[in-house]
């Protein structure tokens, strides 16, 4: 059974791997404890924001709940497997060009729910969009912008030619900054998985502390186990 399993085989990002796991360890905690692919985020660990979203054979997966056992024999993507040869994919240019990307936490999620859609629909259309993305939450607020940037990336893909960036109403006056795209200097970083969270730092002897809260809404203490 796949619950008994302690070691798999797995292909990611186009290196396979053989990994030895814990029981009931879940496939998020595998990537970014062992791989150290610390792009895939842990927003809220119960499948609920999306940051930790994943393609699985193509199938946009939460990997905060996803078994790590299920993942046997399985070709798992993530966004550091999106650029290729140092040529990034039309998703994570047009975020960068598009200004989707702000905090950037939730970006790796966004991006690679995006991914999946593109595979299953290449020409989506914006409630389609939409609706892949209800379950994956920008904390940022920039939904319009994201929405813009899956559709150039759409369009791009389908003609075969470079992204195009937004369109910017002309102006009787010239400014340097004002009415001009402007790129984030850390956007890149952050469409890629290579931008580094407090949750992201590792080193040697590195303590690790968690909350540990009360199973009950309220209660009265009357008093403690020796």
């Amino acid at each position: 059974m796949e619950s008994e399993i302690t070691q798999i085989e797995t292909n990611v990002n186009g290196t396979s791997y053989h990994l030895e796991i814990q029981p009931g360890e879940m496939l998020v905690d595998v990537l970014r404890n062992q791989l150290r692919l610390t792009g895939t985020k842990v927003g809220c660990n119960e499948a609920e924001c999306g940051a930790c979203t994943v393609l699985i054979n193509g199938e946009p997966i939460l990997s905060c709940t996803y078994p790590a056992a299920k993942a046997n024999h399985k070709n798992i993507v993530t966004i550091e497997g999106l650029e290729q040869d140092g040529l990034l994919h039309p998703l994570q240019e047009a975020f960068i060009l598009h200004g989707a990307v702000q905090c950037g936490f939730c970006i790796p999620g966004q991006i690679m729910t995006a991914a999946g859609l593109l595979m299953t629909h290449p020409d989506p259309k914006p409630q389609e969009i939409r609706k892949a993305l209800k379950d994956t939450l920008c904390r940022c607020g920039g939904y319009p912008s994201i929405e813009r940037a899956i559709l150039a990336a759409a369009e791009s893909i389908q003609a075969e030619r470079p992204v195009e960036g937004p369109e910017i109403q002309e102006s009787i006056y010239t400014h340097e900054t004002v009415g001009r795209v402007k790129v984030r200097p850390d956007a890149q970083k952050k469409v890629t998985g290579h931008a580094v969270y407090t949750d992201d730092l590792s080193f040697p002897g590195m303590l690790v502390g968690k909350a540990l809260r009360a199973g009950i809404p309220h209660g009265i203490l009357k008093g403690r186990s020796p």
